[in-house]
């Protein structure tokens, strides 16, 4: 590995832009095989659990039609820990630094926090609750994962929230809490959150990321576009204005880059989104399709500088509109500033973040 590794310490480094103050980065253009490996593992890891979580409700009334009992009791043995309560120990610390290695399959990996304001404290007492709004979804959320396994978002108890959906599947959900911090992106639990409610030995709310494009930015993904859909996803505003939250704009370049997905289509898939169901059709890696592909410029996540929200328990919806005009401003902002970073001078020129 790249010996310019922070090891995770927030700290000036010789890898970030101009723009930029605070930034972790490694570089795996050069490392020997055996990191690779590494890396493809956790990713193997995290996309099996992924689609077997998802396909656990069918894998267990198969196996009862055909009488496999020993793979049924694991099934029920592993959602069942999915669902009790019980604090992170030595396996969870085990998990987290594996899950940690996802990063060593990429040629190139940085997190780049814009200002130290970005940066979650872990006394959140000095520092009002940040909503890390993660664009774009991609088709696996690459760059989220990246940020769900550093040390810095655990250590700051950012609570990642996703599809519900997903949230309720056991296998995903129990590999999520041996990681990191996981919570539902639905309304009434984000509500919770925000409200410390979720925690009964702490009542301050808690920092929290979120992919607000969700499946649909997902559908949209396209390996020659930076797109967004945000244009209608106004909910996580509301809720940051009524709850005393800023917004944090966070941007992973290379993400559209991670998987070939299917173009078009976009009426029919679009409503499927609104089910839950994931619309993409996507082709990784030539050598195993199942994996992202290794983009030689790698995963860029910018964290951009916080949006500060007034508090307003019951906003108007031009209120709402006016600060999520003022939020997609600062997305926009964010990809400009960086964009030249990541795919430099001559085709940053043409380069433009869609918004759907």
């Amino acid at each position: 590995m790249s010996n310019e590794r922070t090891n995770e310490t927030v700290k000036k480094s010789p890898s970030s832009s101009p723009s930029s103050s605070y930034a972790y980065y490694w570089s795996n253009e050069k490392s020997p095989l055996f990191q690779t490996l590494a890396g493809s593992c956790v990713l193997f890891v995290f996309l099996v659990t992924w689609f077997a979580s998802v396909g656990s409700p069918v894998l267990g009334v198969f196996w009862v039609l055909n009488g496999q009992y020993l793979p049924l009791s694991v099934l029920v043995t592993l959602a069942g820990m999915a669902y009790l309560p019980w604090n992170q120990g030595y396996v969870s610390h085990l998990v987290s630094t594996f899950a940690r290695c996802n990063t060593l399959y990429y040629k190139k990996c940085v997190i780049i926090f814009q200002s130290k304001e970005s940066i979650p404290k872990k006394d959140q007492k000095d520092q009002a609750p940040l909503l890390y709004a993660v664009h774009p979804h991609g088709a696996f959320c690459m760059g989220w994962s990246v940020l769900f396994c550093s040390k810095i978002m655990n250590e700051g108890k950012v609570k990642f929230c996703f599809s519900p959906v997903l949230y309720l599947s056991p296998l995903f959900r129990l590999w999520c809490r041996l990681v990191g911090r996981p919570g539902s992106a639905a309304k009434a639990s984000m509500i919770q959150y925000m409200r410390g409610k979720d925690e009964p030995k702490c009542s301050n709310p808690s920092h929290l990321a979120l992919p607000p494009g969700g499946f649909e930015e997902a559908t949209i993904s396209y390996f020659e576009k930076d797109r967004v859909f945000i244009k209608k996803r106004v909910g996580f505003v509301k809720l940051a204005l009524q709850n005393g939250y800023n917004v944090v704009p966070v941007y992973t370049f290379g993400e559209n880059q991670t998987y070939y997905n299917l173009q078009g289509f976009w009426k029919l898939r679009l409503w499927l989104n609104g089910f839950g169901v994931p619309a993409i059709m996507v082709f990784g890696s030539w050598l195993f399709p199942l994996l992202s592909k290794r983009n030689p410029l790698g995963l860029r996540v910018v964290v951009g500088d916080p949006v500060v929200l007034p508090t307003i328990p019951n906003p108007t919806r031009e209120e709402v509109k006016l600060w999520h005009d003022k939020y997609v401003a600062a997305l926009v902002r964010l990809f400009e500033e960086h964009k030249e970073e990541y795919y430099g001078s001559e085709i940053s020129k043409t380069v433009k973040l869609e918004l759907w």
